[in-house]
């Protein structure tokens, strides 16, 4: 069921715009006799236009049509098509919804001009649908020349396979989509003193990375992206993924950092200061290394992110560095893991079942030689 119409003597009616787009008031074709001769742009079936009980203005087929690419669509999918088309003239440019490529390849929800002349697709993805789907969809659109741009509510799996927006769904059901989750990130560099007290030996001078995301209004995301001001984040590997979105100030500035540490300069041999904690007598790479390692093992283990306390001391710790929850006002601190303890040092006593995490089999083999029975070690 779909927003647009084919009436002899208009043309294509979009019941998203005043007088349906051809100085044709609705009353001129809703509910009136004798009936308009309104057929659908997509199979050229007859059509009667119809009002939705929360009010939005669509076209429906006389008889459902099983073949129709245009029939059977929701009110759900229907509010989103006139959302994304109302922001896009709302940002200055020309949107017309429900439009076929002349080859059958494609047909975008909304099809947005920008007064540049350049063309982008506004799909409102509802319904589910498989990652080699959306990527051949898209591949057509490429193609073409178009861009496109995928908005769904659902936590889908392509959504880092293709430039798209995850909305948070209107609640209740029938209000309208106002707001994007958090995906417009932010590059920055900060030195090491700023954010780390104490600071690390193995941190680098500086820190470069991504903020976690922000929310968007659905009008301003829509256009900055047909503006240009933010463009999606792209990371490459064996395949490209699509990491939220950036301005493109930011993904210039990410390339330049990226290029210009890419090379670092050789470091001098390293010695080992013998005064220093045990998990400290390793190469600061390899210090790091299994740090994040670590890190990334708990938090999968868990579900929560640990923090580094080389401030704690104690028979327990053992010349190693703990890890822990981070707390907060309704939760307090609890260790969760101990990385390179030195094994001549360890008390398995003290440890209870808390994880101990090394770096090697040999570690291991060491530490196990003198653990009891069910005492966790880890190798990463």
């Amino acid at each position: 069921m779909p927003l647009t119409a084919h009436l002899p003597g208009h043309g294509t009616l979009d019941a998203t715009l005043d007088h349906l787009g051809c100085d044709l008031p609705w009353e001129a074709v809703y509910r009136t006799r004798p009936r308009p001769a309104l057929t659908c742009a997509q199979c050229g079936l007859p059509m009667h236009a119809k009002v939705s009980p929360r009010g939005g203005r669509f076209f429906a087929h006389d008889r459902r049509s099983a073949t129709c690419a245009a029939a059977g669509e929701t009110e759900e999918h229907r509010s989103l098509k006139r959302a994304l088309a109302a922001a896009a003239r709302e940002a200055g440019h020309q949107a017309e919804l429900e439009v076929a490529a002349a080859h059958g390849g494609w047909r975008a929800d909304v099809l947005v001009t920008t007064p540049g002349g350049r063309l982008t697709a506004l799909e409102a993805q509802i319904s589910s649908a498989s990652v080699d789907d959306i990527l051949s969809r898209t591949r057509r659109y490429d193609a073409d020349g178009v861009g496109v741009v995928w908005f769904t509510h659902r936590d889908a799996r392509w959504l880092d396979h293709v430039p798209a927006a995850r909305l948070y769904r209107p609640a209740p059901s029938h209000g309208p989509w106002t707001r994007t989750h958090p995906l417009v990130r932010s590059f920055s560099v900060v030195s090491c003193a700023e954010v780390c007290d104490p600071q690390p030996p193995w941190h680098n001078p500086e820190h470069a990375g991504w903020s976690g995301g922000e929310e968007r209004a659905l009008t301003e995301f829509v256009a900055d992206v047909l503006h240009g001001s933010v463009v999606p984040r792209i990371t490459t590997g064996l395949h490209t993924r699509y990491d939220g979105w950036t301005t493109p100030e930011d993904a210039r500035a990410a390339t330049d950092y990226a290029a210009a540490h890419q090379s670092p300069a050789p470091l001098p041999a390293y010695v080992p200061d013998p005064g220093a904690p045990w998990y400290q007598r390793q190469p600061p790479a390899e210090q790091q290394r299994l740090l994040e390692a670590a890190k990334n093992w708990v938090k999968a283990t868990t579900g929560a992110w640990p923090v580094a306390r080389p401030q704690w001391a104690g028979d327990w710790v053992a010349g190693g560095l703990a890890l822990s929850t981070s707390g907060g006002w309704f939760s307090g601190v609890a260790r969760v893991a101990l990385i390179r303890p030195e094994p001549g040092l360890v008390d398995w006593s003290l440890l209870g079942e808390l994880p101990v995490i090394v770096g090697s089999r040999h570690e291991h083999d060491t530490l196990k030689a003198t653990a009891p029975p069910g005492a966790r070690i880890v190798i990463l």
